[in-house]
């Protein structure tokens, strides 16, 4: 049985190792700017944000990502059907309590904590170092 930091830090390499767009419209590294984005809005208002950049977009993209994490079926923060940005809004905004937003929040935060680690710099799709 795995560790949840083994868990978390899996399913970041995923992320960092699937040739998405890691990157915002601007350049910017989504991974480095949405610990902040949650810390200070919320994820729910930051998952609005993504959702507002729209399908493709590095930020909905890493929201997407996420979801998967949140409902991988050992971390269990949300049900294992919410594995994207518009279901896992929509669960966390309608039928989710305070605690499991919470816990949602926190368990996001940790996976960032990992994905911003694996993705590397450069284009966006993991193909130039690192030197963070």
């Amino acid at each position: 049985m795995k560790n949840l930091e083994q868990i978390r830090a899996t399913n970041a390499m995923a992320y960092a190792n699937a040739g998405v767009n890691t990157r915002g419209a601007q350049g910017g590294e989504v991974v480095k700017k949405l610990p902040a984005l949650i810390m200070s809005n919320g994820l729910l208002a930051a998952g609005a944000f993504a959702y507002a950049k729209g399908e493709g977009e590095g930020w909905y993209l890493c929201f997407d990502h996420m979801a998967k994490h949140l409902a991988h079926s050992e971390v269990g923060v949300v049900p294992a059907s919410k594995t994207d940005l518009k279901s896992l809004m929509k669960h966390l905004s309608e039928d989710a309590d305070s605690q499991t937003l919470q816990l949602a929040t926190e368990e996001a935060l940790a996976w960032l904590a990992y994905a911003k680690r694996f993705v590397k710099k450069g284009t966006g799709e993991g193909d130039a170092n690192d030197s963070d």
